[in-house]
């Protein structure tokens, strides 16, 4: 990534992801408590682990790439985290929920739309200004 913005915005989700994570914690009891507490980390990790994967790949290579093997990475890595919790693996969690799957697909969608758009975007001016 060559534009600072695209990495300020990453990192930004990625402090606010840890944010949030700290805040709603296991005792969250607020609005759309079953959502927030079952699916909402499924949804946003991935997209933050999506993005963060996106500032390391793209320095060794091209952009096409970086995205396929980022979305890749990112969803076999949920897929074996929720196969080890339905083998009562205790890792990253307890209780396996195919649920979780889709929230983890979602979330690298997000991930994917956030960077077709708006890093798209902050790349292509940073690359006109040059």
């Amino acid at each position: 990534m060559k534009n600072k913005k695209s990495i300020l915005l990453i990192v930004g989700l990625s402090l606010g992801v840890a944010l949030m994570h700290f805040i709603i914690g296991p005792d969250y009891s607020g609005i759309f408590e079953n959502f927030v507490r079952g699916y909402l980390i499924d949804l946003i990790l991935p997209l933050n682990l999506y993005l963060l994967l996106q500032i390391s790949l793209r320095k060794k290579i091209s952009i096409g790439k970086s995205r396929m093997i980022g979305a890749f990475f990112t969803f076999s890595f949920g897929i074996i985290v929720e196969i080890l919790q339905l083998l009562k693996i205790k890792f990253l969690g307890t209780t396996y929920d195919p649920l979780d799957i889709v929230m983890y697909g979602t979330g690298i969608i997000l991930g994917l739309l956030v960077d077709y758009t708006i890093i798209d975007k902050f790349e292509n001016q940073h690359n006109k200004l040059q």
